[in-house]
């Protein structure tokens, strides 16, 4: 109890020290909502995902959280990402799919080749007004991000876990477009009982748009995080990210478990330098999360995702299966030769009719009174 009670509070405290210590990111995200990421948990959560990611939305947030996957998640979400600007959303759709297979009663039950993901997600700002060194056209145009992701996780060892993210975006501003590919690399492990860090390098390969004469491309970023699920019910989270240009962003949050199927979160994030609040709900096969950002001058942000799981190890196929209760095996009886056909045969004639009682009277009475 102490030892958790400490890292909590270490937690904690590193989180709020380095909350209040640095900046919002000044080099922001350029594209439509860009940054938004994958569901709606992780928003919840202040952004600080990167060691508690173990949903099919982990493809995004840290692809080596995908390894945790026993079950086959298909997920979709969809959001208003400013409540006070009309023509602005966003969705996406998760499938993640575990490969395991059977080993056997005796082997342990289960194997795993890795964990495959794969995602495609839509961002548009539209009705945005132009504009020119002269002032307002008079015409509007809008922005729009087309994003493809596919993804391999495996374990390494019993604590630590790998990913990988392959990424297709699609930009495009008014009249022109761009597309390029990204690649993503994250780790994840348990040092200590159920304290988890992670490690996510996002554009370790950029995707670069050129638009008209304008290059864009996102910067190289390193995201590093903790999670700590202690008593059951209470999870903290944090998390620090640094670019290749010596920007820094901080997310911290909390998720509170006070009943098996309702989850509460909040969380807040330095690069918008807002707080966050939402709830998760799970009731077998079904998850739904909700996600929001709060205040800001453009209205509170909204985002709900929902998760299906599948499927689950098939039994192995050299199982026995118990024979049922009253259920009695019989062997077959031989049937007896015909006499004559073998010697054994005639030497049971020679030795009499093999009738209980018989021979026993027979010598009684040859040997006379």
């Amino acid at each position: 109890m102490p030892t958790r009670i400490t890292v909590i509070t270490a937690l904690a405290v590193a989180s709020a020290g380095i909350a209040v210590g640095f900046e919002r990111n000044p080099g922001g995200a350029a594209g439509a909502a860009a940054g938004w990421g994958l569901g709606a948990r992780a928003e919840a959560l202040g952004r600080a995902y990167a060691a508690l990611a173990d949903d099919a939305a982990a493809l995004y947030w840290n692809p080596a959280g995908l390894a945790a996957l026993e079950r086959t998640e298909f997920a979709f979400a969809y959001g208003a990402p400013f409540g006070d600007v009309g023509d602005v959303a966003l969705g996406d759709a998760v499938i993640a799919k575990p490969l395991l297979y059977s080993m056997g009663e005796t082997a342990g039950g289960a194997g795993s080749l890795g964990t495959l993901a794969a995602a495609v997600a839509f961002r548009r700002a539209g009705d945005i007004r132009e504009a020119n060194e002269a002032g307002p056209t008079g015409r509007t145009f809008a922005n729009t991000d087309f994003e493809l992701y596919l993804g391999y996780a495996h374990t390494l060892g019993a604590k630590g876990a790998f990913g990988l993210a392959l990424k297709n975006v699609t930009r495009g501003v008014a009249d022109y477009s761009d597309s390029g590919f990204g690649l993503d690399f994250g780790a994840t492990y348990k040092p200590l009982g159920d304290l988890t860090l992670g490690a996510v390098f996002r554009n370790v390969i950029a995707p670069n748009f050129r638009l008209k004469a304008l290059k864009n491309a996102p910067p190289l970023t390193l995201e590093v995080g903790a999670s700590y699920y202690c008593f059951n019910v209470v999870s903290p989270v944090a998390s620090f990210e640094i670019t290749r240009e010596a920007f820094y962003d901080v997310g911290a949050g909390v998720e509170i478990t006070p009943v098996k199927y309702v989850a509460l979160r909040g969380g807040y994030y330095t690069g918008d330098e807002r707080p966050r609040a939402g709830l998760g709900f799970a009731l077998g096969n079904f998850r739904f999360d909700y996600g929001m950002r709060i205040g800001g001058p453009l209205g509170d942000s909204h985002l709900a995702s929902v998760s299906l799981l599948f499927g689950g190890v098939e039994p192995p196929l050299d199982v026995v299966v118990p024979e049922e209760e009253g259920y009695i095996e019989f062997e077959p009886e031989e049937e007896p030769s015909p006499e004559g056909e073998s010697g054994e045969a005639e030497e049971e004639t020679e030795s009499g009719p093999g009738i209980p009682g018989i021979d026993e009277l027979f010598e009684e009475s040859s040997e006379g009174p």
